[in-house]
């Protein structure tokens, strides 16, 4: 008998023989007893009548049929959520990194610093008050002393010294390595100031200039920051934020005409703005791109075209899922600027659903992710709100400024100096917008960034403002004539008094002795044609004598100033047939021609045509683009423009002119027919720029060889009308009427005008006030003789 207590177990089955309603239930003892194999006897031992024991198993079914199903669709599910959650670190506030060299800023050799008392500012960009993080900088020195006595280097950010060495070798060298804080900074720079002192004989208080006491800082001393995009909250800041050489994102290799046009002017904005555009084309497929950067989450790897991508190395992509994985990846490190056309938008979107395509198998949650993430990194394929919109876009997680084609003339002028502190919201559709200029014919230099102000000299001190040919051009042809600078100085403890000089691109054009009482005085220079470039540094430099009394008095600075009413007059350049009379001519409604096979691999030749086009002084807002069609020759020829040109490997016919000739790899040279100046063959990576005069006046620039220069360094044209160009950048330069340089410049002064000697009337007006009073009081001394003697007789 079997015991009350004991369990047993069921096992109902349908039977093979019999009918089919008949069933055999076996039981099976927990205690090891043997099963009753009897169907007829486990019946009647259960006593279970079979009415109420069908019900049972009908409802036991569906029980069996869900945990079977949910045994096999917990790994989906799981798969699901990890995706979504990898989905979801991509939306993370990745920090960016940059880096900023002093080579970086324009500073191609290392910043010298002598004498008794030398001082340099240097302005470091940063985001436009954003705050930073891991700011650190690394400074990099040598110097000498072989004039001996005490020296002393020290180094201070944004006013306030945080470091000084004071070096006790004849020479060495130190580096300076420590945090910057990283409080927003609302001007968008961070303001390096080094300082070099340097005293000898201190004790007889006699002449303590040490010239053989210099430091010179190294062009690799480097700013290193990153920054939050998710701080990046307008245009302003956006446009601050660019690196040095940020990337433009086209749609392609192959562009149309309007995008190409875009992407030129965005290049020359850069520029203007002292920065060197890259163009990248937007990753297609059958490219290959770099993974070495490229991190996959591993939540990701269930994903084709996500997989695919994580296996680092060079990798060529096989279809759209794997361009939109890439740009989800990394296409915020492909660029900082987009030409923001309907083919780039399309390319982008076509991408990102191949890849929506796959993610959506995974589960529901993942494509909720997913579509989370597009819309904030592929916000590029709603495309500008408007046709001439600029606003911020995302792509990879990171911020983009997208332009649309008909905005891009426009970006030089919205992100100047002048007109960049409206740029306040996310997105403008710009109308208009120009840097404003005179009617009058002159412009304030605090238009073209030199704001007024005020700082304290002790030995010397400059003030510099920066502008282009093309800014001051509102009629076409109209060149700067004449500086006209006011300032004023405290007095001083020296009965001498400080001497104020005014450079242009570093040539001298005046200079005066001040009063020093602290009333407005002017200074008038001219301004010949051979000091102008496209971009151009106007610098006031102050001087003073620092003086102690017998030791009496340790020197202070005292303070100077440049007052708003600085300005430049403009009047109209004369037609030379050089490049100082051609390039100001171009500065306002003028043409580009281009070939038009340059269209079909446009990031190989936008650079070298934002370089020409710069150095020309191209408008990016007043500027046409001319597309020329190859001949059967394979050279691309247009007719003589109407305007003002620069022509780009595109030939022009000039009458009567052979001065330069170019056939494949050789190039010839003449001054004058027969007398030839140059003529070799086998040449390549170089290129030629001829200025062309005549009623029409422009720029032809042809490339020499089966490969052009890479252009990276600006071209400086000045007084000549052919220039040779390479990798280094211009490398020649030579007055074909003239090779020798015999003839002066035309517009070389006289040493006297009646404006310089009005300008120096302190210097003889108290002497010819002077004797004239002398004269008066003996004309009435004269007068008076002749009356007593009259009177007596």
């Amino acid at each position: 008998m079997r015991r009350a207590s004991e369990p047993s177990l069921l096992v109902v089955s349908r039977c093979p023989q019999g009918s089919p309603d008949a069933t055999s239930v076996q039981s099976t003892q927990s205690m090891g007893h043997a099963p009753v194999t009897s169907s007829r006897q486990a019946i009647a031992r259960t006593s279970v009548p079979q009415s109420r024991f069908r019900p049972r198993l009908t409802r036991l079914v569906p029980a069996f049929l869900a945990l079977a199903f949910a045994a096999g669709a917990l790994p989906a599910w799981a798969a699901d959520a990890d995706v979504a959650a990898a989905l979801k670190s991509l939306q993370s506030d990745r920090p960016v990194s940059r880096t900023v060299t002093l080579r970086d800023l324009g500073f191609t050799g290392p910043v010298s610093l002598t004498s008794v008392d030398a001082r340099r500012d240097i302005y470091l960009p940063v985001p436009a008050d954003m705050a930073l993080d891991q700011a650190d900088l690394s400074l990099n020195a040598h110097y000498l002393r072989a004039d001996g006595g005490s020296t002393t280097f020290v180094l201070s950010l944004d006013g306030y010294p945080v470091a000084a060495r004071a070096p006790d070798q004849e020479s060495g060298t130190f580096g300076i390595d420590l945090g910057v804080d990283g409080a927003p900074r609302k001007s968008g720079f961070v303001r390096l100031g080094v300082s070099w002192s340097s005293a000898i004989n201190a004790e007889m208080c006699g002449d303590n200039r040490a010239i053989g006491n210099v430091v010179e800082i190294d062009p690799s001393t480097r700013f290193t920051y990153r920054y939050h995009p998710a701080g990046v909250r307008d245009l302003l800041t956006a446009w601050t934020a660019l690196p040095s050489a940020p990337g433009v994102l086209v749609a392609g290799r192959s562009l149309g005409a309007d995008a190409y046009d875009a992407a030129w002017r965005i290049g020359i904005a850069l520029e203007r703005a002292g920065k060197h555009a890259r163009f990248v084309a937007l990753p297609a497929v059958g490219d290959e791109v770099d993974l070495g950067g490229v991190e996959v989450p591993a939540g990701l790897s269930t994903i084709p075209a996500f997989a695919a991508l994580s296996a680092g190395g060079t990798y060529r992509l096989a279809d759209p899922a794997e361009v939109g994985a890439y740009l989800a990846l990394a296409g915020g490190n492909l660029a900082d600027l987009a030409v923001a056309d309907a083919s780039l938008t399309a390319n982008v979107r076509t991408a990102f659903d191949a890849l929506a395509a796959e993610v959506e198998a995974s589960g529901p949650e993942a494509k909720a992710a997913f579509d989370a993430l597009r819309s904030a990194a592929d916000s590029l394929t709603a495309g500008p709100t408007s046709p001439d919109g600029i606003g911020i876009a995302s792509l990879g997680g990171l911020p983009v400024i997208a332009v649309a084609p008909a905005a891009a003339g426009k970006a030089s002028a919205l992100f100047s100096s002048f007109w960049r502190q409206i740029a306040t919201s996310r997105s403008l559709v710009v109308k208009a917008v120009k840097v404003p200029a005179s009617a009058s014919g002159s412009i304030s230099l605090a238009s073209l960034g030199g704001g007024a102000r005020s700082f304290d000299v002790l030995a010397s001190g400059d003030w510099s403002a920066s502008f282009d040919l093309s800014a001051l051009s509102a009629n076409g042809g109209s060149i700067p004539a004449t500086a006209v600078i006011d300032v004023a100085a405290a007095p001083g403890a020296s009965a001498s008094l400080p001497v104020v000089s005014i450079f242009l691109n570093d040539y001298l054009l005046a200079a005066k002795r001040l009063y020093a009482d602290g009333q407005p005085e002017r200074l008038t220079a001219d301004i010949p044609e051979y000091a102008l470039q496209p971009s151009n540094v106007l610098r006031v430099s102050f001087q003073r004598q620092p003086v102690s009394d017998r030791c009496r008095d340790t020197p202070q600075a005292y303070p100077v100033a440049v007052l708003p009413s600085s300005h430049i007059t403009l009047s109209t350049s004369k037609p030379s047939a050089d490049f100082l009379g051609v390039v100001p001519r171009l500065a306002d409604k003028a043409r580009l021609l281009i070939p038009t096979a340059f269209l079909a691999d446009a990031p190989a030749s936008l650079g070298t045509v934002v370089r020409l086009a710069d150095a020309a002084g191209l408008s990016p807002e007043a500027a046409t683009l001319a597309l020329a069609e190859a001949q059967s020759n394979g050279a691309a020829t247009s007719a003589m423009p109407d305007v003002p040109f620069l022509a780009v490997d595109v030939d022009v016919p000039v009458p009567d002119d052979r001065r330069v000739t170019v056939s494949g790899n050789q190039l010839a040279l003449a001054s004058a027919p027969g007398t030839p100046l140059l003529d070799i063959a086998n040449l390549d990576r170089l290129g030629v720029i001829q200025a062309v005069s005549g009623r029409v006046p422009g720029l032809i620039y042809r490339q020499v060889g089966a490969q052009g220069p890479v252009l990276d360094a600006p071209i400086l044209l000045s007084k000549g009308d052919i220039a040779i160009v390479s990798d280094a950048g211009k490398v020649v330069e030579i007055d074909s009427r003239d090779p020798g340089g015999s003839v002066p410049p035309e517009n070389v002064g006289t040493g006297w005008s009646w404006s310089r000697i009005w300008d120096n009337r302190g210097e003889w007006g108290v002497p010819l006030t002077a004797v004239v009073v002398v004269l008066i009081l003996l004309l009435f001394a004269r007068a008076a003789f002749v009356r007593n003697r009259r009177d007596r007789g």
